[in-house]
């Protein structure tokens, strides 16, 4: 997870863009980045139990760059495409950062060089369900115009997302709250729109794939099904489109849903091609 961050007047601007796509003038701007190798942490711990790790983080320039190291609390922004959003530490219900201790919390890392950063997640007694948190590690990039004129400084941060469910209390379910299919019409695809409730208290990354047979059974089209994300307690709606040919007729689509950790839904439809 990557991203610029402008530092002007004494705020801070998050930019929900790659490093590489800015919407300045950063022609004066030096890319001081650096590499983890943990993006994503997946633990299963019991109530009360104590686990320690490690994350590496690479320099690969040939520049020494500082890196700054802090916690923020991150979920899915609605719309189910994976898009998140950072807010600060303890701001979400779900937020593990204060399960959370590190160290360092700054260092500089030479050229080619890496250092290593320690953390320790202790999970609370009484704790059920999953919890988030993410571990950036933030690097000044340099300096650049922004549209007024103004000169700004920019940082680069990458981050580690913690996903922390708690071992014997997960609760992963949910259900189709609504399925549509419209059919190909001459140039346009034929669309799968699902709607999906996350009724458990896990993350949930809903795929799947589908197939379409004919009266006879003979499977006249497959495909993946999009990705739907979402987090616990909430709805919502993904759509999938399949560009195949379809003679005039009647069929039968299979969709099979994947909620994780083997658990499936299967939905039939019918669609009638004119």
């Amino acid at each position: 997870m990557e991203g610029i961050i402008l530092l002007r007047r004494s705020s801070l601007v998050v930019l929900l863009a790659l490093l590489a796509s800015f919407f300045f003038n950063a022609s004066r701007v030096e890319a001081a980045t650096i590499r983890i190798s943990t993006p994503r942490v997946e633990l299963e711990l019991s109530p009360g139990e104590t686990y320690s790790g490690e994350i590496i983080a690479e320099n690969p320039g040939d520049e020494e760059v500082k890196a700054k190291l802090y916690l923020e609390d991150w979920a899915y922004l609605p719309g189910g495409t994976g898009a998140k959003k950072f807010t600060p530490v303890a701001s979400t219900p779900l937020s593990a950062s204060k399960w959370i201790t590190f160290n360092p919390t700054e260092e500089g890392i030479k050229p080619y060089g890496r250092i290593t950063a320690r953390y320790t997640v202790t999970v609370p007694q009484g704790a059920k369900g999953a919890y988030y948190s993410v571990l950036f590690f933030e690097t000044l990039l340099g300096t650049a115009t922004d549209e007024e004129g103004v000169n700004v400084l920019v940082a680069g941060r990458i981050g580690a997302l913690f996903f922390i469910q708690v071992k014997g209390t997960v609760d992963r379910k949910g259900e189709i709250k609504s399925l549509e299919l419209k059919a190909p019409e001459g140039n346009k695809p034929l669309e799968i729109s699902t709607t999906f409730q996350n009724s458990g208290n896990v993350d949930i990354v809903l795929g799947g794939n589908f197939l379409i047979m004919d009266g006879a059974g003979k499977v006249q089209g497959r495909g993946d099904l999009n990705k739907i994300y979402t987090f616990p307690d909430s709805e919502e709606t993904g759509n999938t489109q399949w560009v195949g040919r379809l003679p005039k007729g009647s069929y039968q689509v299979l969709l099979t849903y994947d909620l994780g950790k083997g658990k499936n839904r299967v939905e039939e439809r019918t669609l009638a091609v004119k």
